[in-house]
């Protein structure tokens, strides 16, 4: 199977689920419209993938082909043409170097072919019988198409795997934001899968800028697969910088040692997709010590933040997943973290991307690790707003106060449903995080509504002051909200009335106090709104 000539790439098209090879991306008989794969991280891996094969095959010569390419994409047989000179490093099986497996055949015990799977319970967690949510025995063969994807998916993601097993070249799970077209705003060019890729393609000017050792020319540079590996053992291996491989590694980082087993296939129904095949792979082997990605990589793919020693790195989710707490960081660059360059150049004030007829969106997803084990994946999307540079750095001021207050009145109605619900709520247990998160969740679309506004406010020369009482309003009509219906539940019996006005009183006595709380946050005076 080759992932360039062969269809393998599970799409949606008005004809309903197909496969696709990657050059049919443009096919205009059979629009492609989105990714259809039976899992969402393999979504995500193949964009990523797709963004990665026009990336190193075909980058614009400057920003007008970037322009015309998206307006116009190119045609299925041109892609073809231009792919196919590739294709010598993207046969899954077959003699020679294999698409993301070791380039020598590796010894040791055959692992079950689940074990690709980010989420699949380890070893020592069916051994002690944790396998409570994802359980073991769900996945024992998967399809050819199922085995390119899970193999991409965990090279770029890998987490921490035991002794040697390396994390991928953006850590355990790293955070992926790019850019897409808003499918519900009002467009001049459609919402499909090749924009999805295309916006994330940087020209040739921009590339010139990633971090990688440019003057590298052999192909194992940038397909590390199509030579020995560069191992990192403890004895004669070493790690891999910048300086020692092509910036387009960054999209093809293999950090795992990993062969399929070709020789013990099967016949049937693929576990994942439920597609049959002749080919189903139920086993695979891997070594240890890997390519260890160390040093100043920046995946342009992703957002960084500096660390308490000033080192960039990428950034992960969290529990509680990407809100809109976590927008201002993604989309705006701050004294210590940054937005990912696919982003940036949306904005840049020269050489921008800016698209006055789209309304763009930033697409945000990854796992929530906790070291090897998968806690949750994570996928959203936000608004993308384009800003004019007279009002750039007013916006950020004011929008990071909006989100500010969001968060502090998040956790001020946290604290008084516990004071409510409990006589000593110091000492309950349990874990109200949950609470927040409802908050914020709540109070989303109202936040990016608000913050249209305010552009609109900054851009006809006023402060912003307005979007700040709006926002007082809608935090303290949501706070009482969440408050009254959390407070509300549970056992009636055992729900003091007193102890909830109190923390009734204590929360609107926060939200409405005069030069303290939640209108000290805003920078607003209540006396100026109540008169306006």
């Amino acid at each position: 199977m080759n992932l360039i000539n062969d269809p393998w790439i599970p799409v949606e098209c008005p004809s309903g689920v197909d496969l696709i090879a990657p050059w049919q991306i443009t096919d205009t008989e059979n629009p492609v419209r989105r990714l259809a794969s039976p899992r969402p991280d393999f979504n995500g891996a193949l964009l990523q993938f797709l963004i990665g094969l026009l990336q190193t095959t075909s980058p614009a010569e400057n920003h007008n082909q970037w322009v015309d390419w998206l307006e116009q994409p190119p045609s299925p047989e041109i892609l073809h043409e231009i792919f196919a000179r590739y294709s010598h490093a993207f046969n899954l099986d077959g003699d020679g170097p294999l698409f993301m497996q070791d380039y020598d055949k590796l010894e040791g015990d055959p692992k079950p072919v689940a074990y690709l799977l980010i989420d699949a319970p380890g070893a020592q967690t069916q051994k002690i019988n944790a396998d409570h949510f994802v359980k073991r025995g769900l996945v024992g063969v998967i399809c050819p198409a199922c085995t390119a994807s899970a193999l991409f998916n965990l090279q770029t993601n890998a987490p921490s795997g035991g002794a040697g097993h390396r994390t991928s070249l953006r850590g355990g799970g790293p955070l992926t934001t790019v850019v897409a077209i808003d499918s519900y705003g009002e467009n001049a060019l459609n919402d499909d899968l090749w924009r999805a890729v295309w916006l994330n393609v940087l020209d040739k000017s921009t590339l010139s800028s990633l971090s990688g050792n440019s003057d590298i020319t052999d192909e194992s540079g940038i397909f590390p697969w199509l030579g020995t590996t560069r191992t990192s053992g403890p004895d004669s291996g070493q790690d891999t910088t910048p300086l020692d491989a092509h910036p387009l590694q960054m999209y093809w980082s293999m950090p795992r040692r990993i062969r399929i087993q070709w020789e013990s296939i099967h016949e049937g129904e693929c576990d994942l997709c439920g597609t049959s095949s002749e080919r189903l792979v139920r086993q695979y082997v891997t070594q240890n010590y890997g390519i260890n990605y160390t040093g100043a990589w920046q995946h342009p793919l992703s957002p960084y933040y500096l660390s308490n020693s000033n080192e960039a790195l990428p950034r992960h989710p969290q529990p509680g997943g990407v809100n809109y707490k976590h927008w201002l960081s993604l989309i705006q660059d701050t004294d210590n973290s940054f937005r990912a360059l696919v982003v940036k150049v949306f904005d840049a004030p020269t050489g921008s991307r800016k698209l006055a007829s789209e309304q763009l969106r930033l697409h945000t997803f990854g796992y929530d690790m906790d070291n090897m084990k998968a806690r949750c994946w994570y996928e959203t999307t936000f608004p993308l707003f384009t800003l004019d540079e007279s009002i750039r750095e007013a916006f950020a001021v004011r929008a990071h106060t909006l989100i500010n207050a969001a968060t502090e009145t998040a956790n001020w109605t946290r604290r008084c449903i516990k004071d409510a619900w409990f006589k000593r709520p110091g000492d309950a247990k349990g874990d109200t995080d949950f609470l927040v998160e409802a908050f914020l969740s709540h109070t989303e679309q109202a936040f990016f509504n608000q913050v249209r506004q305010l552009i609109d406010q900054l851009g006809a020369g006023h402060d912003g002051t307005q979007s700040s009482h709006g926002w007082h309003t809608t935090l303290c009509r949501s706070a009482i909200e969440l408050f009254d219906y959390w407070t509300s539940r549970g056992d009636f019996e055992a729900i003091d009335p007193r102890r909830v006005a109190e923390a009734h009183q204590k929360l609107t006595g926060w939200m409405y106090g005069k030069n303290k709380g939640l209108p000290k946050i805003l920078e607003i005076n209540l006396n100026e709104k109540n008169a306006a």
